[in-house]
C-alpha cells in the first residue's frame, strides 16, 4: 500500500510536470505568432506607405507637364523629401532623374524667388534641412554617376544631367537669387556651397570624378575639377589642376 501511495505521487508528480511545460510551450508559440504577426503587419504598412508615397510622387510629377504653372521651391522640397524617405536607386531612379529636372527647371525661371529651389537655403526654418537634402540628392547624383555608361546614349543624357546638378549647387555664379539685392547673400551661400562640397568630398567625390573623367560630356564641366582642386588645397593636399585635365 505504502508502494502505491508512492506510485501514485510521482505519477501525479509527473503530470503537474508535463502540464507545465505544455503551458511554456503553448506561451511560447503565442508570443512567437504575435511576433510573426508584427513583422508581417509592419511590412504590410510599411509597403502600403511607399507604395502611396510613390503614387503622390508619379501624380506631382505627372501634372507637373511644360505647359503647366512652375511649382514653388516649397512644393519639390516636399515631394523630394518624401522621395529621399522611400528611394531604392534602382527602383526609383526614373523619379530621381524627374526630381532633377524639376530642380534644375526651378532653377532657370526668371524673376520668380519663390520657385528657385536655392531660396529655401535663406528660410531661418529650413535651411538646415534643406542642406540635408541637397547633400543626398548630390551624393545620389554620385552613385548614378559610377553605374552609367557614356557610350550608351540614354546614359550619356543622364551623366550631362547629374553633373548638371553637381555644378549647379557647388557653385553659387549661376544662381539667380544672387543677382542684384540678392549680391549680399553671396558670402553666406559661398559658404554652403562650401559645406557641400566638403561633404562630397568626405564621401568620395573625388573618386567619382576620376571615373568619369573618360566621359566626354565631363569636358563640358571643367568648373566642377577646378572647385574640387579648391577644397583640396585648403585640405593641404593639393593636386595641380593641370594633371588633373590631363
Amino acid at each position: 500500500m505504502f508502494t502505491l501511495s508512492q506510485t501514485s505521487r510521482a505519477w501525479f508528480i509527473d503530470r503537474a510536470r508535463q502540464a507545465r511545460e505544455e503551458r511554456l510551450v503553448q506561451k511560447e508559440r503565442e508570443r512567437a505568432a504575435v511576433v510573426i504577426q508584427a513583422h508581417v503587419r509592419s511590412f504590410l504598412c510599411r509597403s502600403r506607405l511607399q507604395r502611396d508615397i510613390r503614387r503622390e510622387i508619379d501624380d506631382f510629377f505627372k501634372a507637373d507637364d511644360p505647359g503647366s504653372t512652375k511649382r514653388s521651391a516649397l512644393c519639390i522640397f516636399k515631394i523630394a523629401r518624401k522621395l529621399l524617405f522611400v528611394f531604392r536607386i534602382k527602383e526609383d531612379n526614373e523619379r530621381f532623374e524627374k526630381l532633377c529636372r524639376s530642380i534644375l527647371s526651378s532653377m532657370d525661371a526668371e524673376n520668380e524667388p519663390k520657385v528657385w529651389y536655392v531660396s529655401l537655403a535663406c528660410s531661418k526654418d529650413l535651411t538646415l534641412l534643406w542642406i540635408k537634402q541637397i547633400k543626398s540628392i548630390l551624393w545620389y547624383c554620385c552613385d548614378f554617376l559610377k553605374q552609367l555608361k557614356p557610350e550608351i546614349l540614354q546614359d550619356s543624357r543622364l551623366i550631362t544631367l547629374y553633373l548638371t546638378m553637381l555644378v549647379t549647387f557647388t557653385d553659387t555664379s549661376t544662381w539667380k537669387i544672387l543677382r542684384g539685392k540678392g549680391e549680399s547673400l553671396r558670402p553666406a551661400m559661398n559658404h554652403i556651397c562650401a559645406n557641400i562640397m566638403g561633404h562630397l568630398n568626405q564621401h568620395g567625390f573625388y573618386s567619382v570624378l576620376q571615373v568619369c573623367d573618360l566621359c566626354p560630356a565631363v569636358c563640358n564641366f571643367p568648373t566642377l575639377h577646378l572647385q574640387l582642386d579648391f577644397y583640396i588645397c585648403v585640405q593641404h593636399t593639393w593636386c595641380p589642376p593641370q594633371k588633373r585635365f590631363s
